[in-house]
């Protein structure tokens, strides 16, 4: 379950065809999960068991628990595209990103879904 979780997470919408990357400097450096949400109401996922880090050279890293990956990332204003390794390109809405939180909605088969994250 966990495993599809992050799966789920991530992979929240269809590839984008183009391929602009602004690397919004917000983004990078080391999060971890605060709070995450279904619906605006507690999800009942810890969130403290979410972190990522994304670097200047374009790539990132993530884990859920014991669950890990990692890959390539870009993005276009206020989306964020991550390219697992030997994944399909996929985006999160990015809601928030001031360089000391990060906050990403996300929408798993029609479930609205909110991480928030704070810079570790």
């Amino acid at each position: 379950m966990k495993i599809k979780l992050l799966i789920l997470f991530v992979a929240l919408v269809l590839t984008a065809c183009q391929s602009t990357n602004d690397k919004n400097p917000a983004l990078l450096g080391q999060w971890q999960g605060t709070e995450w949400l279904i619906f605006d109401k507690p999800s009942g996922m810890d969130a403290s068991k979410v972190h990522f880090e994304f670097k200047d050279d374009g790539t990132y890293s993530a884990s859920f628990g014991n669950q890990n990956q990692s890959g390539i990332w870009r993005s276009d204003k206020d989306k964020l595209y991550t390219t697992e390794t030997g994944k399909k390109e996929i985006m999160v809405k990015i809601l928030k990103a001031d360089g000391t939180s990060l906050d990403f909605e996300m929408n798993r088969g029609g479930q609205q879904e909110t991480l928030k994250m704070v810079r570790k």
